[in-house]
């Protein structure tokens, strides 16, 4: 199949999503994918004397692209960002009619019609459905987006997304929820899933340059991800200070600048690292750690690091969720307050001298692969190719 997503975030970057993923799985089953991510504007210009992403996303404009890991990857240009247009009672509309896929090329309807289907998950796309009638549409929300944004105007792109779609599909059953209070209709959930063998590969004896000299392996717990309003700051800081034979070890852009404001003797941070470095940091370490804020928008998340720690053979300490509750995960200790936050790391920290408890986690890591996921949603996009008209689901 020729299989096209519409995704927030571009691949090449510090954080890999589950758009990347699944662009990368379904290319690996030997679909033709393209991966077209939200589009640069000209206030991104600055960033591009200072941010290597952003440079290579405008490089990829200019050049119409690159090809990673199997997955044609373009990044187009809207000359109105798009603070500017959300003022407008449509502006999600021009947002995405006016992009440009290269200096001298349209990101045209015509061009997207020859997909076999299209994949969103980023809502501010919606103007382009007018001129899609015809091609299977599957809207993959993966976020609570009007609250993670702090922008109401998003669930009106979301609406028109949620009655254009053919298959509409939540990675977590409160996104589900919502999908399902604005459209009545019915809402798979796939969640999101883990490269298992990217992460479960042993390195037997691996131990990285970087950590050396901060504790030892049974002693570390490690976070991976982005310092945003929905990381709980105050929440991880008060198991920094109550265990203190313990080294936390903090991954991700703002890291090394936290721990240098905290500047507390146990707590290391490495800034951000290559994807392809992650598992074998994750080997050095016993806890994988996902504290949480008190932010709505944590209701909904799917967490990707979720999986990649129990891959990985890591025990995990999480903020409680819903989402988290429902799964009821081995390895995995739940805080119900960011007090409770030290007594379920070092639960995690006790759980991960248990072989058996690791090895059950591992299994269910593997389970939720990525290949699985896309094979589920091969299955979901044939049932929508194969309703008359391309109707919606029932």
């Amino acid at each position: 199949m020729r299989l096209t997503f519409l995704s927030h975030t571009a691949m090449g970057g510090p954080f890999v999503v589950g758009s990347h993923q699944l662009a990368k799985a379904l290319a690996k089953r030997g679909n033709d994918v393209l991966h077209i991510s939200a589009p640069l504007s000209p206030a991104h210009l600055a960033l591009a004397f200072r941010d290597a992403h952003s440079r290579l996303r405008w490089r990829q404009w200019v050049t119409r692209g690159s090809t990673l890991d199997g997955v044609r990857e373009v990044v187009p240009l809207t000359v109105l960002p798009w603070n500017l247009l959300r003022k407008s009672c449509s502006g999600w509309k021009l947002y995405s009619r006016c992009m440009l896929e290269s200096p001298t090329r349209r990101l045209s309807a015509r061009q997207l019609r020859a997909s076999d289907c299209i994949l969103i998950d980023e809502p501010r796309f919606a103007g382009m459905l007018d001129d899609l009638a015809g091609v299977p549409i599957v809207y993959r929300a993966t976020d609570l987006y009007a609250q993670q944004r702090n922008d109401p105007t998003i669930e009106a792109a979301e609406r028109v997304m949620c009655a254009r779609a053919d298959v509409l599909l939540a990675t977590s059953e409160p996104v589900a929820a919502h999908l399902t209070r604005l459209s009545k209709r019915r809402v798979s959930v796939v969640t999101n899933g883990v490269e298992f063998d990217h992460f479960a590969q042993p390195r037997e004896g691996n131990l990285t340059a970087i950590l050396t000299g901060a504790g030892n392996r049974a002693s570390r717990a490690v976070y991976v991800g982005a310092f945003d309003g929905r990381f709980g700051e105050s929440t991880l800081l008060t198991a920094v200070r109550a265990l203190c034979d313990a080294t936390f070890v903090l991954i991700g852009p703002g890291s090394k600048e936290l721990a240098q404001r905290w500047a507390l003797p146990n707590v290391l941070g490495l800034g951000p690292q290559p994807y392809e470095a992650l598992p074998g940091i994750l080997s050095e370490c016993s806890v994988g750690l996902l504290p949480m804020s008190s932010a709505p928008e944590n209701a909904g998340r799917s967490p990707m690091k979720l999986y990649e720690y129990l891959a990985a053979g890591l025990t995990v300490a999480a903020t409680s969720t819903e989402e988290l509750r429902r799964r009821a995960l081995p390895a995995t200790s739940l805080a119900q307050s960011a007090y409770d936050f030290a007594r379920a790391v070092a639960s995690a920290f006790s759980m991960a001298q248990e072989p058996d408890i690791l090895a059950d986690a591992r299994e269910c890591a593997r389970a939720q692969s990525w290949s699985e996921k896309a094979s589920r949603i091969e299955e979901l996009i044939a049932g929508a190719k194969s309703l008359p008209g391309v109707a919606a689901c029932p």
